[in-house]
């Protein structure tokens, strides 16, 4: 889109050194939204942040307490109403930010995103549309991670805008999502002397885009995929004492009463204006894009509400709440369902590490797991371009492949159950 590559234009035409000085600056900048976003959202609000009413017993802040990193600083002075220390974690996220911003635009532009059978550059246009798309997301990410470890809940403030913005880039930038190599290379192999060029991943990564995808029964599905989300985020009552019939009497007089109002159907309308509209006038690209988050939206959706759901079952209880879900919607719309299932595998294994270690430092064994789904996520992007080379050839399996995965919960689901019985029958049988 000539706009954006416009833009790109006139920012390349500064030194890098500027460009990444300034994105430190832009990253503490924004950190200290996040933190503002981070202390307002959380279960129990906090007036930590610079912008929120201080407490009574604490003096007046002054401009200079809003200066990202350095404000903190000052800051420390009201330790003694919110604790020791308490002013640590918000400027060590501004300050980690603002490396990470610059860091990361580095990484981005110096192509190593791009799987290395790549061999035709990405436009300066292509590159900076990912490390935007990538930025945002992270920035929910952080939202989401910090009041998870606070609250143990990721609110719907964070993913309801992460999802929709989503779709916004879907249609707005001329590359989103992650870069592959362009046709079907046999496990990453290029023929000799051919150029390959990267295109962003969709939906229908190693095959060409199916025609149908473009067909009325796409948007049908599109549609869909839009009206479950919508609908999964409603608030009802899940009631699932006293039966079938008192499940969906309650479910249904629930959702008439808190759901059917301006708010929700408002967002229902435009989003499904939106679908409507990409798959109408703007293009096939835009086409590709928009279905293609929705897909991914829907399988890491879908995924994570089956771990929760088996684990909560096999358990008797929570086992993870629905936040995780709609956070992983949000991942799912940004960076295809594909990338999802290496985030299944990497969440677990980060999480153990952590929670071994709280528990040795707290005795608490608590594991929120919003967090380490974020940290997967992060993971997966940064090491992407190495990712693909190594396992982009096992979606040749087709189909299969996203088959298998959504098996995989029954499967946990399963293997707690049996180490439930084992705990009960030898190990604690008393406690039965």
């Amino acid at each position: 889109m000539a706009w954006w590559e416009n833009v790109v234009a006139l920012w390349i035409g500064l030194p890098l050194n500027v460009r990444l000085i300034g994105l430190f600056v832009f990253g503490a900048i924004v950190a200290g939204q996040l933190n503002r976003a981070i202390y307002r959202w959380t279960w129990v609000p906090k007036n930590y942040d610079p912008w929120s009413k201080p407490h009574p017993d604490v003096p007046p802040r002054s401009l200079l307490d809003k200066v990202p990193v350095f404000g903190w600083l000052g800051l420390a002075r009201e330790s003694k109403v919110h604790g020791t220390g308490h002013w640590v974690q918000p400027l060590l996220i501004e300050l980690g930010c603002g490396f990470f911003f610059a860091w990361y635009y580095h990484w981005v532009i110096s192509g190593e995103l791009v799987p290395i059978t790549v061999n035709v550059p990405l436009s300066q246009a292509a590159l900076h549309s990912i490390y935007l798309q990538h930025i945002v997301l992270i920035s929910f990410m952080v939202i989401a991670t910090f009041i998870d470890f606070d609250s143990r809940t990721i609110p719907d403030y964070v993913t309801v805008p992460g999802f929709l913005v989503a779709l916004v880039f879907c249609w707005l930038l001329p590359f989103v999502g992650l870069p592959i190599p362009e046709g079907r290379p046999f496990f990453g192999l290029s023929q000799p002397g051919s150029q390959m060029e990267a295109i962003p991943l969709h939906a229908a990564a190693l095959s060409d885009w199916p025609a149908a995808w473009n067909g009325s029964s796409a948007l049908v599905v599109g549609l869909i995929l839009a009206v479950s989300w919508w609908f999964a985020l409603c608030p009802k009552l899940i009631w699932t004492k006293g039966g079938m019939t008192k499940l969906f009497r309650y479910l249904v007089a629930s959702f008439v009463r808190y759901s059917l109002n301006w708010f929700y159907l408002s967002m229902l309308a435009l989003l499904l204006a939106f679908v409507s509209a990409a798959w109408m006038w703007g293009g096939e690209a835009v086409w590709q894009s928009v279905f293609s988050a929705l897909l991914g939206m829907a399988f890491a959706g879908l995924l994570i509400w089956m771990v929760r759901f088996f684990a909560s079952l096999a358990m008797g209880q929570e086992a993870m709440g629905f936040g995780d879900v709609t956070l992983m919607c949000m991942i799912g719309a940004y960076i295809g369902w594909q990338p999802v299932m290496v985030i299944f595998f990497l969440a677990p294994f980060i999480a153990c590490l952590f929670a071994i270690v709280n528990y040795l430092l707290t005795g608490d064994a608590y594991l929120a797991y919003g967090p380490y789904l974020c940290i997967g996520t992060l993971i997966a992007m940064i090491f992407w371009g190495g990712l693909w080379q190594q396992y982009g050839p096992l979606l040749g399996l087709g189909p299969w492949l996203p088959a298998l995965f959504l098996a995989l919960p029954l499967v946990l689901g399963g293997m707690l159950m049996a180490w439930v019985w084992i705990k009960f029958t030898f190990i604690y049988p008393d406690e039965a």
